[in-house]
């Protein structure tokens, strides 16, 4: 464990917060399902404001689609982020689209998420496995895992690209398009490189047969942590601290809420790696003032 005292000298508030809710990611492919069966992706909800959310209710244009686990109302406070399922049931064959919306106490009172999926009799291309979950992964790192498509027709069938759907997901081991005789399998790695705290979810949907593998990760801190300190400004609600790996690179925000306190513990570090830090200040408006200058350097052992 580390603990250095690092230093910030903040300047007035100058830039503008906006308070609302988000979604990631605004569309959810389900591809092909076969009917009766059920289908299961993630939706992640994030308060990006400064006060506290209330999801009060939830509705869906289409009765394939539910959100079967959501328990209401759901509180988000400022900066939380929460993945909430969304379930797809083909009742016949075909294509079937609709949304789900969201309603809440948020400046965005409704926030609607596009739904699709096709109802089929038997899938052309399957998975093994066909779900991937790569547990507890450090963030700052990543984990692969392997999966197989298999053509389970007697003829050729073309896969004309992949969709993934998260950010912290990725696909290697074939170039698309990618033609499977009758029968041949081919194998691909999945990776998951957590870049935050918490549970991801997110999904592969091959183009062609419209398969749609569901994938979930859970990104965790490292045992390494950095406390940082800096000089009050008069006239605050609270401080943010963002953090790159370059001195001049993009900074992102790495505490999940606005803090009043002039002290931050950063427990996501990892061995090996350096950090720079810089910190704003934010008014009772929503203003945020620029980066803290110069930033200043952890160097983790």
């Amino acid at each position: 464990m580390i603990g250095m005292i690092l230093l910030f000298a903040l300047g007035s508030p100058n830039a503008f917060a906006t308070v609302q809710l988000t979604r990631s990611p605004s569309v959810l492919r389900f591809g092909n399902v076969d009917v009766g069966q059920t289908e299961t992706l993630a939706v992640t909800l994030t308060n990006t404001g400064l006060t506290s959310v209330t999801v009060s209710g939830v509705s869906a244009s289409e009765t394939a689609f539910a959100t079967p686990d959501l328990s209401l109302p759901l509180v988000l406070t400022a900066g939380q982020s929460v993945d909430v399922s969304v379930s797809y049931t083909p009742k016949t064959t075909g294509w079937t689209s609709g949304s789900i919306t969201f309603s809440s106490s948020a400046s965005n009172s409704t926030l609607t998420v596009q739904v699709g999926g096709s109802g089929v009799n038997s899938v052309a291309v399957t998975a093994s496995p066909s779900t991937l979950s790569f547990g507890q992964v450090s963030v700052g790192s990543s984990d692969s895992l392997p999966i197989v498509l298999t053509n389970a027709r007697t003829w050729s069938v073309t896969i004309s690209g992949v969709q993934t759907a998260g950010n912290v997901f990725s696909i290697s081991g074939a170039t698309f398009p990618l033609t499977l005789t009758g029968g041949q399998s081919v194998a691909l790695t999945a990776t998951y490189t957590p870049t935050s705290e918490g549970v991801s979810g997110g999904s592969l949907l091959f183009t062609g047969p419209g398969l749609c593998i569901p994938l979930t990760g859970d990104g965790t801190v490292g045992i390494y942590s950095v406390n940082l300190m800096w000089n009050s400004t008069p006239d605050v609600a609270g401080y943010n601290v963002y953090r790159s790996t370059s001195s001049s690179g993009t900074y992102s925000k790495i505490n999940p809420a606005l803090d009043a306190n002039t002290a931050y513990t950063d427990s996501t570090v990892l061995a090996g790696n350096t950090y720079y830090y810089s910190a704003t200040s934010v008014n009772a408006a929503g203003q945020e003032s620029t980066l803290s200058k110069p930033p200043v350097e952890a160097v983790i052992p």
